[in-house]
């Protein structure tokens, strides 16, 4: 087993100990050492990264995982024409602390706010995962419920929030098993020995085997981002620390910006923007009817121009303008209203070209065939059909075919 020296000192950054043992797996190397600060991933908490440097050269940890019997293993990454140490020879570690920073802020912070989550609803804390730039728990709530409103997350947050201002003090420590009963955990620990206890303040004790911070405010700030249902609980996403804080700059520029150029306050923010969106849509369906009353205006003018059969019946083709295509299908039924007309419209936009092909009820032609026979894709009814073709032959082989209806 492999001693863990994050649990003695979840701060130090560097040590020196001695290569027990080397694994090859899949053509990569793997080292065991006598002790390690670098955490197995686990747990939920990402593994630690960093450097191991001996006999001058330098390698370095990209992954490190623990296997059954407590050995610790470090996937190393040799330099071109580098060497791994020697069993015996004596290593010296440095972790990526930042990273190692980062991920002991989410853990902590993760510990405070499942406690506010149990504390304020009831809600029972399963897997955490930090991610690289979001973290996640899964929560079972009473009664099988998978949403919680955004007054009560508002209130998870604030006294999480709350909680880390008071400062508690943060004690990672292996309590004997008598006295586990009377621990007031949180929730029932998932091993049967060796139970490492997590107590930050008296206000949130579980067990736990990750590398925690050493007071509650070097936690800094908890933001709870959103939570939505995920397998029939509530997933909750959020950000602790120097994420948090990152976060909450990004908002609060992206804000100030938006509110400068709307003339208002942040906090005015959110009503001018309403406003704003509602003129735009109140002037985009004024502009609509407009636009819509323009494109029926030219139904006449198509009337008058269409082709007239030996038989009598008029056929339609025209080629509208883009600003046409929303009064397509309203164009199409002011011709059909006529007797014994056919309507083929074509609008090109963005590339495309959008068919619309239409009959009076008292014609007996089935466009849905004859658009069918054009190549462009669609279909319909037979007095009313929809397509497109991403060119122009289509369109042209119905003008070409539309004389023999």
């Amino acid at each position: 087993m492999t001693r863990k020296l994050y649990f003695e000192d979840a701060f130090q950054t560097a040590f020196d100990t001695k290569a027990v043992k080397i694994e090859t797996r899949e053509g990569t190397p793997w080292l065991a050492l006598e002790g390690t600060l670098f955490y197995p991933e686990g747990g939920g908490q990402p593994y630690d990264t960093g450097t191991l440097r001996y006999a001058g050269q330098e390698a370095a940890v990209v992954d490190v995982q623990v296997d059954e019997a407590g050995v610790i293993w470090h996937k190393i990454a040799l330099a071109e024409g580098a060497s791994l140490p020697e069993t015996g020879e004596v290593v010296a570690g440095e972790i990526d602390w930042p990273r190692r920073f980062d991920h002991m802020q989410q853990h902590t912070g993760e510990h405070i706010i499942a406690n506010c989550v149990y504390r304020l609803t009831g809600g029972f804390t399963h897997g955490l995962h930090i991610g690289q730039e979001v973290c996640t728990i899964d929560i079972s709530l009473p009664d099988k419920q998978t949403r919680l409103d955004e007054k009560t997350l508002g209130e998870i947050e604030t006294l999480a929030n709350q909680k880390i201002a008071e400062d508690g003090i943060i004690r990672c420590y292996f309590p004997k098993k008598d006295a586990l009963p009377d621990l007031p955990l949180r929730k029932d620990p998932t091993v049967e020995d060796n139970i490492r206890v997590c107590d930050i303040g008296g206000f949130e004790m579980v067990a736990c085997g990750g590398t925690h911070l050493s007071r509650a405010s070097q936690v800094g700030l908890v933001k709870i981002l959103y939570a939505q249902p995920a397998r029939g609980k509530l997933r909750l996403f959020f950000l602790c620390g120097l994420r948090a804080a990152r976060h909450y700059a990004l908002c609060y520029t992206a804000a100030s910006q938006a509110a400068s150029q709307l003339s208002v306050k942040e906090e005015e923010l959110p009503q001018r923007l309403a406003e704003v969106l509602k003129q735009a849509a109140d002037t985009r369906r004024e502009l609509g009817a407009l636009l819509r009353k323009e494109s029926l205006a030219k139904v006449p003018a198509l009337l008058a121009d269409a082709l007239v059969l030996s038989d009598g019946r008029r056929v339609v083709m025209a080629e509208l303008e883009e600003k046409d295509q929303p009064a397509m299908e309203a164009v199409a039924k002011e011709l059909i209203a006529e007797k014994r007309v056919i309507a083929l419209l074509c609008v090109p936009a963005q590339g495309r070209y959008n068919l619309l092909f239409a009959r009076s009820d008292d014609l007996d032609i089935n466009l849905n065939d004859f658009i069918k026979s054009t190549g462009a894709k669609g279909g319909g009814r037979p007095e009313f059909v929809r397509g497109a073709a991403d060119d122009s032959l289509p369109w042209e082989a119905a003008k070409v075919m539309a004389p023999h209806f």
